[in-house]
């Protein structure tokens, strides 16, 4: 497992602070297997659920605005079939578990391929597509 030191998430949690309106809930957990990362807070409206986890496997997240319990936007990497679909085609058995950046539309009912999402790229897209509505 590649470990995210202290700073890191230090610096995690200075920039929910420094964007989210009130941070409902913040869980960091360590142990020898994996580090896990997890924080919701709200911006404006919105309820933003924030999570990272460090494995073997290498580095989970995802990123998600929820409005009334609905799913507005999210950002993972998780080993999403559709995503693994969408990424290689009729091969995507062959590639099952794979981390694979993607980003969910309004209720979950679009998906599209994306470049790998950080806390600060997340941070910024919030603050733009977010801070008007």
């Amino acid at each position: 497992m590649a470990e995210p030191t202290k700073s890191y998430f230090a610096k995690l949690i200075k920039l929910t602070q420094q964007n989210l309106d009130e941070v409902i809930s913040h869980q960091l957990d360590l142990n020898s297997e994996r580090a896990l990362w997890e924080v919701q807070g709200l911006f404006k409206q919105y309820s933003i659920r924030l999570k990272e986890i460090f494995s073997k496997s290498g580095r989970l997240y995802s990123y998600y605005v929820i409005r009334d319990n609905e799913v507005l936007v999210g950002f993972d990497n998780y080993p999403d079939r559709r995503a693994l679909q969408y990424k290689y085609g009729q091969n995507y058995k062959r590639h099952l578990g794979k981390l694979v950046p993607h980003q969910h539309g309004e209720r979950k009912e679009t998906l599209q391929l994306t470049e790998e999402m950080t806390i600060e790229i997340f941070m910024d897209y919030l603050q733009k597509q977010f801070i008007a509505k």
